[in-house]
């Protein structure tokens, strides 16, 4: 198994590397929720403690925006990424390279990230060292994330946007606590969370950056602190969707693919 924490961020092998596991770029799709009607001994509970409720559904962790993301991954288990076959090789680099299409606000943020880490640093005072993909020790070949740098000495990271549009930097410049982050951006709220977990570090650094204006507005730097509330949900969820995708796995390992 190659160290993937070297992997140079969005080149093939890094790209090749996420395939099939959850990354925590993409994690608030695991803390989507949805309803369902309570069962009869479920409803006769709940209407014991709370007879004047007129409540029927119950909530339950996972969306169907959450099992289209974890059904994609799960077939991404069954592509020839170790094939040393060229046309598997080829297929895999194709399915790469047409999922990893950028548009212009993607593309900018990443030309920009490599600035936006030296301004960081330079405002902060740390030296910050570039990582790949940090597999999830729990669950190395189905989790992990990829943080925008590592600060050694502080045992802390950083998450780097650098907005399309001046508006969305304003909104950045406006928040001052992680609760906002929380509320406002909680696919980038969950992206912290999960990369403190995923390397053991206790904050993360979220970093907003925008050249076009002052000097003194062109960085924003807010604290991600480790929550412990938040941390065991999101074990909680991570648990929950590797159990699903094993299943999953292991379901189409035994089905049949020609049916007369």
């Amino acid at each position: 198994m190659i160290d993937t924490t070297t992997l140079e961020q969005r080149s093939m092998e890094w790209r090749k590397a996420r395939l099939g596991k959850i990354t925590s770029s993409d994690i608030s799709v695991l803390m989507k929720d949805h309803k369902e009607t309570m069962t009869e001994e479920e409803l006769a509970a709940f209407k014991a403690a709370n007879p004047k409720s007129r409540v029927t559904t119950k909530t339950v962790p996972f969306s169907d925006a959450t099992y289209t993301y974890l059904n994609r991954k799960v077939m991404e288990h069954f592509m020839p990424v170790d094939s040393k076959d060229q046309y598997s090789q080829n297929c895999v680099d194709e399915y790469i390279e047409l999922h990893s299409q950028e548009s212009a606000a993607t593309r900018y943020g990443s030309d920009m990230e490599s600035m936006a880490r030296d301004k960081y640093a330079e405002a902060m005072g740390y030296e910050v060292f570039v990582t790949g993909f940090a597999p999830y020790e729990k669950y190395p070949r189905l989790v992990g994330g990829s943080p925008d740098g590592l600060i050694r000495e502080e045992k802390g990271i950083i998450e780097i946007k650098c907005p399309f549009t001046l508006e969305k930097h304003l909104q950045h410049l406006m928040y001052d606590s992680q609760e906002q982050l929380r509320e406002n951006e909680e696919e980038y709220y969950w992206q912290c969370v999960a990369n403190m977990l995923f390397t053991d570090t206790e904050f993360c650094d979220f970093v907003s950056y925008c050249p076009y204006v002052s000097k003194s507005k062109q960085i924003k730097i807010l604290r991600v602190h480790y929550d412990e509330a938040d941390m065991t949900l999101l074990r909680e969820r991570i648990s929950l969707a590797v159990q699903y995708m094993k299943d999953r796995i292991a379901n189409i390992k035994n089905v049949q693919n020609i049916i007369k």
